[in-house]
């Protein structure tokens, strides 16, 4: 798959600043597009034995690292502009937020792991006043444990580990969950200005994004481009989609890609590995784990239980997405 969604060991990318000062010049890199021009970078950082000492100081920029330690690390320190501003441990899916203008550096002392969304001010301010509020700060207790954050970063694990096997509108759809949930937790946003979103989509905008997303079945699109399309900003268009359809668009775009993979199955002779890629999945068996977790057979069992001579579509009243 190609598009917004990256994963790559450029020596210097968008949003490596951590692993970068780590000296980790190969580190998995995600970066998601979360509106028209925004984007936040998401570093898988594994800090081994040759990690351990003082980290060079990182430049001053107005980005917000939330760093989750997927292991336990028990000794940390965080300096800033050569004096030591924190120390302690941290448990396993622990996080802790800083903003980089602060020219931080660190002290490793022991081999560890942790995911860091690299998020800039203005994607945080273009986020905020998609809904009329406003974000000045993130901040967090050091070390504390947000179930939330934790699912979320799980969610993206498998990301960084294939791939050629998750969406650009995947990674946008994660980092945007993140992004909120951040924002409405850990930021100082002014509720009183913030507008509700209440509304569903009319017949015309609902008709408009599945037409898009169905038209991208690989995932291939950002949130903001079928919001944009709809006449929306993407926050205002994800829970006015969801609300219609009782679906967010990812998981609305998983459940066409499905139906249309079983219906070649029953309607055409075409190989599964055909279908497959026909369908916007990566490879065969990337359709054969979602297809089995979704319709509790195999494609091939699938195929040969329903036995549907070509042409005969009487299944699809029952598994028709709207």
């Amino acid at each position: 798959m190609t598009g917004v969604a990256q994963v790559t060991n450029a020596r210097r990318r968008f949003g490596d600043s951590i692993p970068h000062s780590l000296g980790l010049t190969n580190a998995p890199l995600i970066v998601a597009r979360t509106a028209q021009k925004s984007q936040i970078g998401i570093a898988r950082i594994t800090c081994g034995p040759d990690s351990i000492g003082m980290t060079p100081r990182v430049p001053a920029e107005d980005t917000f690292i939330a760093a989750v330690y997927l292991t336990e690390l028990k000794h940390h320190e965080l300096w800033s502009r050569g004096k030591r501003v924190l120390a302690q441990p941290y448990a396993a899916n622990s996080m802790r937020i800083v903003n980089l203008e602060a020219e931080y550096s660190a002290r490793i002392a022991c081999e560890h792991e942790s995911v860091a969304f690299h998020i800039p001010r203005g994607v945080l301010n273009e986020f905020a006043s998609e809904s009329g509020g406003r974000v000045r700060n993130l901040t967090c207790q050091p070390g504390v444990q947000d179930p939330v954050i934790t699912s979320l970063v799980q969610a993206m694990l498998p990301a960084f580990e294939n791939p050629h096997e998750f969406s650009a509108l995947f990674t946008d759809h994660v980092s945007t969950a993140v992004l909120a949930h951040l924002a409405g937790r850990y930021g100082d946003l002014l509720p009183g200005r913030l507008r509700t979103n209440r509304a569903r989509l009319s017949l015309t905008q609902e008709r408009r994004a599945k037409e898009c997303l169905a038209a991208h079945l690989s995932g291939d699109i950002s949130l903001a481009d079928v919001a944009k399309l709809c006449g929306q900003s993407r926050g205002y268009f994800i829970g006015a989609f969801a609300r219609t359809t009782g679906l967010t668009p990812y998981k609305w775009l998983q459940a066409h890609r499905l139906q249309k993979a079983s219906a070649m199955l029953l309607e055409s002779s075409l190989a599964i590995a055909e279908i497959a890629l026909i369908c916007g999945f990566a490879d065969q068996s990337h359709l054969t784990r979602h297809f089995t977790r979704h319709f509790g057979n195999s494609p091939a069992a699938w195929r040969r239980t329903h036995n549907v001579p070509p042409g005969n579509s009487s299944w699809q009243s029952t598994h028709q997405v709207s």
